[in-house]
């Protein structure tokens, strides 16, 4: 049985350096490597839009090509692929503001997929490693999970911009405003870990409190009004799991209508 490849990681932004530290392996420059080790698993962690290009001049005999993107499957790998290297993609499902140590590592979901067997078990090894689990996320799925993670992530922030938005209105600075949610936000999370879905869900649509909720339209408009909107109607259907009755459902989403 062929022992498994040592990784070797081509890119030094904040996920490149994180990985090399936790792997304690290689780190190469993006933008001017070309070899890489023979036999070496090759972990390509450079900007999307320079992904399919860097892959495409790496040269190394035996040397898996995988890169850790989350939106993109082995397709912008096919330089690669057509020099007989196997390639793979690998996306540690957090982010990186900042590179980070091995812990950052610690409980995370590794997206994955192989263009063979072989592969496809390094990678499932490699998450392990790093104290993480996995889960093959083929080529056509990428992109609605890649959207997965930017709702919780990125776009968690844009959300939490708009509460803090709400807030400057009443006089909050964006500090205060943010140190008054952190909190509540944090609790939230702890809420969603300890209690799953629906079981986390609180607030008036949790309670059945259409009042409230038509109360909260009246109060904010623009995006902020269509967000509230949206994510009500998606409270209003995790509180019909937990119990609400169908009745207050249906005057819960009347306030959001429109």
């Amino acid at each position: 049985m062929q022992s498994p490849r040592e990784p070797v990681v081509v890119g030094r932004g904040r996920l490149g350096r994180s990985l090399s530290g936790a792997l304690d392996c290689p780190l190469l420059p993006g933008r001017e490597t070309v070899a890489v080790p023979p036999g070496c698993l090759c972990l390509v962690a450079v900007p999307d839009p320079a992904l399919a290009e860097t892959a495409a001049r790496l040269r190394g005999e035996g040397a898996a090509i995988v890169h850790v993107s989350g939106a993109h499957g082995l397709d912008v790998l096919d330089a690669a692929a057509r020099r007989g290297h196997p390639v793979g993609a690998f996306h540690p499902l957090r982010s990186f503001p900042a590179p980070l140590g091995p812990e950052a590592f610690q409980g995370i979901l590794f997206g994955i997929d192989a263009s063979d067997a072989m592969l496809l078990a390094e990678l499932e090894s490699l998450g392990h490693r790093l104290g993480g689990w996995t889960r093959r996320i083929p080529s056509g799925d990428r992109v609605r999970y890649h959207a997965a993670a930017t709702l919780a992530g990125p776009l968690l922030v844009a959300l939490a911009a708009q509460a803090a938005a709400v807030l400057g209105e009443v006089g909050f600075s964006r500090d205060e405003a943010l140190d008054a949610l952190l909190p509540f936000a944090a609790g939230t999370v702890d809420n969603l870990r300890a209690l799953r879905l629906p079981g986390a869900l609180i607030g008036p649509v949790r309670r059945g409190d259409p009042d409230t909720v038509a109360r909260h339209v009246a109060a904010v408009s623009g995006d902020v009004a269509a967000a509230y909107r949206a994510l009500t109607r998606t409270a209003v259907g995790l509180a019909e799991e937990a119990g609400l009755d169908e009745a207050t459902a249906r005057l819960l989403r009347e306030r959001v209508s429109g």
